[in-house]
């Protein structure tokens, strides 16, 4: 979308269902690059309605306050991450395979992505505000279960072709994306240090996770142990 100059008018010619969405992912646009640079009490919602180019009061027919931008922000982002990954998942059918690849191309998905990544992982101690009572953490709300359990599936059918697991489904689930979103988290928040090859820690990450549940459980036969696969070049 291109930017519009604030005062023009445009806002109130969306009229549309799909005006009104294109102004409001303008919005989260806009909100995702300047909440990702600052924190949030330096960010009005005025600054990041003339951000996207519009009236700075326009923005508060679609958001009362920052809280309710910086969810949408992360509900936008998140939707589209866990649709990714569905695909990814159902594009494999080996269930060893399926684990790499959620793993690892899910990184992909969000290094090619940095200023989502930043914003969704970067953000600890800066979200505009608590929620209040009887609101549902973000860490439990629909989209972010959805994109998990992409994850938490992926294992669960690997483990099913073990005769004895190794250790609880969801130990591994949880043990799987901390390692691999933590390997990718710290060189971005620790950028003084020259680290190695971001993907390369991912693979050999996954590949280790993999190998040490597959020695630890008895294999039965159900899925072919491969070697790991090699990450295709971006």
């Amino acid at each position: 979308m291109s930017k519009r100059i604030p005062g023009s008018g445009s806002l109130s010619r969306a009229k549309t269902p799909e005006d009104k969405a294109q102004v409001r992912r303008a919005f989260i646009n806009a909100g995702r690059r300047l909440l990702a640079q600052e924190h949030p009490s330096q960010v009005s919602l005025r600054r990041i309605a003339a951000e996207a180019g519009y009236s700075p009061a326009s923005i508060y027919q679609y958001f009362n306050d920052h809280r309710a931008l910086f969810v949408a922000v992360r509900e936008n982002d998140l939707t589209a991450a866990a649709e990714y990954f569905e695909k990814v998942a159902s594009g494999a059918t080996d269930p060893i395979e399926r684990v790499r690849q959620v793993a690892i191309r899910s990184v992909d998905y969000w290094l090619s992505r940095p200023e989502q990544f930043d914003f969704l992982f970067s953000m600890v101690g800066k979200s505009p505000g608590t929620a209040e009572d009887g609101d549902m953490r973000f860490g439990e709300s629909p989209v972010v279960l959805r994109a998990l359990n992409v994850y938490y599936h992926a294992v669960d059918a690997l483990f099913d072709t073990l005769a004895e697991p190794p250790l609880p489904n969801r130990l591994a689930g949880d043990t799987l994306i901390a390692a691999i979103y933590g390997v990718v988290l710290v060189p971005r928040t620790t950028p003084t240090k020259r680290w190695s090859d971001t993907y390369k820690m991912v693979e050999l990450t996954v590949n280790a996770i993999i190998d040490s549940w597959l020695a630890s459980g008895v294999h039965n036969g159900n899925a072919e142990v491969r070697s790991p696969a090699k990450r295709k070049p971006r």
